[in-house]
């Protein structure tokens, strides 16, 4: 038996391995460790918020004259409970996300090579905006979040622009 035999030998990937290079499985556990991250982080931006909703409480009697230090408070309080709520929900966001990229890494095409560096440039975005406007509100599993997420993009596009990238989500597929 010859090798090869039973496959038709693809134009510019004949003789290649079918098995995926090391830099698109290091860009695949990248977005797998980079979904734990963010659940793990969106778990802990809920219980921010809880632990923001508790100092509210106290806050929350009958409506009435309040004393300037406990109106900033409240507001202060309130301000924090908001930010770790739509932390939790957009680290769940993009957390998914990175996990539906990585499962497709073994058949997707061109597209999903197009989409994780859409990805990663998106978190580039968003976790320098993120780290810039809400740093002194934010609660520290937002900054965390804000300082990995750029670091994550960065290293997703660098992986996924690499000739091994280009060449394993161009092949055939049949």
């Amino acid at each position: 038996m010859s090798p090869g035999f039973g496959y038709v030998q693809q134009p510019g990937y004949a003789g290649g391995s079918l098995d995926m290079p090391q830099r698109v499985k290091a860009a695949r556990i990248v977005l797998f460790l980079l979904a734990g991250f963010l659940i793990v982080l969106g778990l802990a931006a809920l219980a921010q918020a809880e632990a923001a909703q508790n100092a509210l409480d106290p806050y929350s009697g009958p409506s009435g004259f309040m004393a300037p230090a406990a109106h900033e408070a409240e507001q202060e309080a309130a301000a924090h409970m908001v930010v770790a709520q739509s932390g939790m929900l957009w680290d769940v966001i993009y957390a998914a996300l990175a996990l539906v990229l990585a499962t497709r890494f073994g058949k997707g095409g061109n597209a999903l090579r197009i989409g994780t560096i859409v990805y990663g440039a998106w978190l580039c975005v968003v976790g320098t905006f993120t780290l810039g406007l809400t740093a002194d509100i934010a609660p520290a599993t937002i900054d965390m979040a804000a300082l990995v997420e750029p670091a994550a993009g960065v290293l997703l596009i660098v992986l996924m622009v690499q000739k091994d990238g280009v060449a394993w989500f161009s092949r055939p597929r049949h």
